[in-house]
């Protein structure tokens, strides 16, 4: 962190700057990264039908289907394709195969009970319709190869994870190394990439996309990209990640669509993960066997005996347990404590064909303290909201569509992440593959908008602003300010009105004081600028949201309203009106609410938030047996007999 002002030349280039401390005078030539020849790309403007923004699984998938379109794709990522977001630590995969004895009716009866109600039913479906044909893509790029595990090899030892060799390991298994195979892909197909490049908006003229503008991060140099369609693949965010994964993850394309007045969904809903209280920062340490080792292959087959068990299983692991640590505190560490999954989301159909062993990751330390990534959003519940009948990606921007995990809100995942091991990298391919195909259609018949020099002038301006500031805040230290304001339980678990206004109040101030006084020292200080401003904008999003959302479900726990309200069967839209946030309530279909007229005890039963039974009359304890959705909104639930053996 610093605080002393800061007096600087006006910089255009990026060049050597020397900087001068008010302190005391002296001037020095700083010893922080600057520019140079051979930092600046070789090439500053592209022209391409498709520009495909952020390349993990939905970008990979979507720049080779608007390929396949027959399109001139371009890709550009913040860090490098394959190493950047979370992609590169996924650690299962998981489809649907009818072939294998899987029940589409019975996935998505899992879906409107297990997800309090709210889950999207069209996207589950489309997603089955096309998860088998992207796991066999996946595979044939290498992405999904199987190799033997740390214990298999020996570099797990003992029993205990802290023998372990993660390093050894990974040089001993380099060459399966699935991170390399998203380049290896792009140029197998012959699609060019920008790696290293933040985009910072996405240019619009005359009602319709002409491309996008962002800067070269090593150098600061302006890149423009005059594109026919563009796809945002950009992941979603987290204010500072804490042992989870999610370091290039930061809003970037809920701040673009917001900024463009297109709606912002499944903001209240927070992110679940747990670290290690005892190492809370460890990436590695607490993700390093998913990072190192194969993404595992997950079933399949769910029959109703599983269903109940499974919704029963995760809300007492997941829901339950960050609950009571926020009421109760923490318990001291043993640092023997592992979690190895050994076979969870296996297939149980029992044909000796089927490759779904399940997620048998080696033994990892076992999180104790909820608030891996303090901020980040609900998986597959939160990003751009595309309309309640979008099966595509198509936002209300002309020509711009979106896709993957906190890209696009499909609310897929409803209010919680009930949905079964290993299901986000496929929906994500599945979705990139969608929005790719429709982009690459849609640019065929579109002639080229070239961005004008007057526009591409007022956001060089813009990005390089912080640059030319010669006082201000540095972002590592209003991040810092933000991440000690949105961590505590009382804002991302135990929500009162109280606490979330107070904080409001506390983030406004950052929003209104701070923000518009960054200074960046270097390029790569610049991107921390902007994504400052991003996560600030989510964060009052966040809070906004679970104020307006008066009730609990899933992953939104209200203490002052511990209780699940049916007239919030709906999602909650945020969208730019002038200086305000505006609320809207899109209604949700009424097969996806399940059976409405069952009494309130018997429709939620399954587990009880902290204070719902006593605001409710009912007991502590729900009862044994869960409600069934049925076929339809009121239909009752297949007989056993007529399913194919398994479950999951």
């Amino acid at each position: 962190m610093y605080t002393q002002t800061i007096v600087r030349q006006t910089v255009e280039t990026m060049e050597d700057t020397v900087y001068k401390d008010n302190n005391n005078g002296a001037v020095y030539e700083t010893d922080f990264p600057t520019a140079s020849e051979s930092h600046k790309p070789a090439k500053n403007e592209y022209i391409c039908d498709v520009l495909v923004v952020g390349c993990g699984f939905a970008g990979l998938n979507a720049a080779w289907a608007a390929k396949m379109e027959g399109a001139d794709v371009l890709v550009v990522d913040k860090g490098m394709p394959g190493y950047s977001g979370m992609s590169p630590f996924a650690s299962s995969h998981q489809w649907f195969d009818e072939q294998m004895g899987d029940d589409l009716e019975a996935f998505v009866r899992e879906m409107v009970i297990a997800n309090e109600y709210t889950a999207n039913l069209d996207w589950y479906r489309t997603w089955a319709r096309y998860s088998k044909e992207t796991y066999m893509r996946l595979k044939d790029w290498g992405i999904l190869d199987q190799y033997p595990t740390g214990e298999e090899t020996g570099f797990h030892v003992d029993g205990d994870w802290r023998h372990d060799d993660l390093r050894g390991y990974m040089e001993y298994n380099a060459r399966h190394d699935r991170r390399k195979c998203w380049i290896r892909t792009l140029n197998r197909f012959h699609i060019p990439y920008v790696p290293h490049t933040m985009l910072y908006e996405v240019i619009e003229q005359n009602g319709t996309v002409a491309g996008a503008v962002g800067f070269h991060v090593p150098s600061g140099s302006i890149i423009t990209f005059h594109a026919k369609t563009v796809v945002l693949c950009m992941g979603g965010g987290s204010i500072k990640p804490s042992g989870f994964p999610t370091g290039c993850d930061t809003f970037d394309s809920d701040w673009i669509g917001y900024r463009h007045g297109l709606p912002i969904v499944g903001k209240e809903f927070d992110d679940f993960h747990f670290t290690t209280s005892y190492a809370p920062g460890n990436v590695l340490a607490n993700n390093g066997w998913q990072y190192a080792e194969n993404i595992w292959l997950c079933g399949g087959d769910i029959t109703r005996q599983n269903l109940e068990m499974r919704a029963k299983r995760i809300s007492n692991s997941l829901i339950i347990p960050r609950l009571k640590a926020a009421e109760e505190g923490l318990a001291p560490y043993t640092r023997s404590q592992v979690i190895s999954p050994g076979g969870r989301g296996k297939s149980l159909s029992k044909k000796t064909e089927d490759p779904r062993t399940g997620k048998k990751t080696s033994p990892s330390p076992k999180g104790d303290a909820y608030g891996a990534a303090p901020g980040m959003h609900l998986h597959l519940g939160c990003g751009i909201w595309c309309g309640i009948d979008d099966l595509e990606g198509k936002t209300g921007l002309d020509g711009l569509w979106v896709a993957g995990d906190g890209c696009n809100g499909s609310c897929v995942s409803g209010s919680s992440y009930m949905n079964s091991t290993g299901f986000t990298s496929n929906f994500c391919s599945v979705q990139g593959y969608l929005a790719g195909k429709a982009a690459g259609y849609s640019a065929a018949g579109r002639e080229l908008s070239v961005i004008s020099e007057e526009t591409l002038k007022e956001y060089r301006n813009e990005i390089l602003a912080p640059m030319n500031r010669d006082v201000g805040f540095s972002p590592a230290w209003a991040r810092d300010q933000l991440a000690a304001l949105m961590s505590p339980y009382w804002v991302s678990i135990t929500k009162t009105e109280s606490s979330l206004q107070n904080t409001l109040e506390l983030v406004l101030q950052l929003k209104d004081q701070v923000i518009p006084k960054l200074v960046a020292r270097s390029p790569h200080e610049l991107r921390s600028c902007h994504e400052m401003v991003h996560k600030i904008l989510c964060a009052e999003m966040k809070l906004r949201a679970s104020m307006e959302r008066k009730e609990s479900r899933g992953y939104h726990y209200r203490s002052d309203y511990p209780y699940r309200d049916d007239d919030y069967l709906c999602y909650l839209t945020i969208t730019k009106d002038g200086d305000r946030m505006r609320f809207d309530r899109v209604s949700i279909k009424d097969e996806w609410k399940g059976n409405t007229d069952l009494p309130y005890a018997e429709r939620y039963q399954y587990f009880r938030f902290p204070g719902e039974a006593a605001a409710k009359g009912l007991p502590e304890e729900p009862p044994a047996q869960m409600p069934w959705a049925g076929g339809s909104a009121k239909g009752p639930a297949p007989a056993e007999g007529n399913r194919q053996e398994g479950g999951k």
